[in-house]
């Protein structure tokens, strides 16, 4: 039910803030304060997300304090302007703001037995978006970066695959094999490789089989909606491991929170 409720959310909540936008461009004339304030609570999450999507940020600041203050702000203004109306509409979206980021971004329990680093990464079997058969076995002797994403529609995770691709030609004189693993369909996947035409492995994993058996998956993950667009519902908590040659977990990053990542230089120096 939970996983639920945040996929209803994240569909709603940007409703909510575009209502409560236009509410205060046509709040203006009668009580320009209320408007002021009401148009600054409600832009924040819209300008948000229009800065993931067009300006591929692989990552963000847990509470995102350029926004919190913002919406603090714009709200302090609202209370200030005694209107009922723009102050009940602005409660709601703080509320909405608070749940996002205390709630909604977060990811709770995150608790792998199976994928501490030490251990030995547990044999797979996965097919790449044209079918091939990618496994353990095939892989033998390869140092890896496994990099388990949501899918094509998280622009945080296809900004996180950028900065991978970047580090293309560094990763390939170390003999590293990148494995992006998603549980979003082979023609989602070969979208994504004819996009940055290189030898990666984009592999699938079909009804998030191995990420049930890794510990990593998310029920009801997807936004609500998204699945007019070929998505399941079901999906993966962004998940990067390395493995030495021996297969052995070098590194583990199973972020709690869906918009903190690791960056390349955080983990590239394990290999050396």
């Amino acid at each position: 039910m939970n996983q639920i409720l945040k996929s209803l959310f994240i569909s709603t909540y940007p409703v909510v803030c575009l209502l409560g936008t236009v509410k205060a461009v046509l709040l203006y004339e009668e009580n320009t304060m209320a408007a002021i304030g009401l148009f600054t609570v409600s832009i924040q999450f819209l300008v948000f997300l229009g800065i993931l999507f067009l300006t591929k940020t692989p990552r963000t600041k847990a509470n995102l304090p350029s926004h919190s203050i913002l919406i603090g702000l714009g709200t302090c203004i609202v209370l200030l302007s005694l209107h009922v109306e723009s102050i009940l509409f602005t409660l709601l979206i703080l509320a909405g703001w608070l749940l996002y980021l205390l709630w909604y971004s977060r990811f709770h329990n995150r608790i792998n037995q199976r994928l501490n680093v030490g251990q030995v990464l547990p044999n797979f079997v996965l097919e790449d978006y044209s079918g091939k058969e990618v496994s353990t076995a095939t892989l033998i002797g390869k140092a890896k970066i496994l990099l388990f994403y949501r899918g094509n529609w998280c622009p945080l995770c296809t900004a996180q695959i950028d900065e991978l691709v970047a580090e293309y030609k560094v990763l390939k004189s170390k003999g590293i094999e990148t494995l992006l693993i998603s549980p979003q369909s082979q023609a989602h996947s070969k979208k994504l490789a004819d996009k940055h035409q290189v030898n990666f492995h984009f592999l699938v994993d079909k009804d998030n089989v191995l990420a049930k058996q890794w510990q990593l998956f998310s029920e009801k993950g997807l936004p609500a909606g998204l699945q007019v667009l070929g998505y399941e519902s079901d999906t993966v908590m962004p998940t990067v491991l390395l493995t030495d040659v021996n297969d052995k977990i070098i590194y583990s990053d199973m972020t709690s929170n869906y918009r903190v990542r690791p960056e390349p230089s955080d983990f590239l120096p394990y290999f050396d």
